[in-house]
């Protein structure tokens, strides 16, 4: 009985983990993420640790809206690209691919300015950033 129910516990809390992850292409690999505060703020996710080469990348928020003004991407040889947005992404939204400059780069952080806009009670968003193969 005992077994039974640890089964159904188990697979519960898989269901509810399962819709709470976006789904994304096999061609996306997660660089990174962010959970940011209901204010404006800059951040930098720390990608270096991953292998491989990316020709583009996408931005996904969920949990709240937030308004995003500039992305930089900065690449293993130490270049730096600026994607200048400003743009409010809502909640479970996503960015469209944002091309890389020169087709396949190593990528070692993304810094990104922003602010959370929806609702204050809860303003906490989550920042998901995946490289594209």
């Amino acid at each position: 009985m005992k077994r039974h129910l640890a089964l159904a516990a188990a697979a519960a809390a898989a269901v509810v983990l399962a819709s709470c992850m976006t789904v994304m292409p096999t061609d996306r690999v997660l660089l990174g993420e962010r959970v940011v505060n209901f204010r404006g703020d800059h951040d930098v996710v720390q990608v270096g640790r991953y292998e491989g080469n990316f020709h583009s990348m996408v931005v996904v928020v969920e949990k709240n809206d937030v308004e995003i003004f500039n992305i930089v991407v900065v690449y293993g040889n130490g270049e730096r690209e600026k994607f200048g947005t400003r743009l409010v992404f809502r909640e479970g939204s996503r960015s469209r691919d944002l091309q890389f400059a020169g087709g396949q780069r190593k990528i070692r952080t993304i810094e990104f300015t922003y602010k959370t806009v929806g609702n204050w009670q809860d303003g906490r968003a989550r920042v998901l950033v995946y490289g594209v193969r």
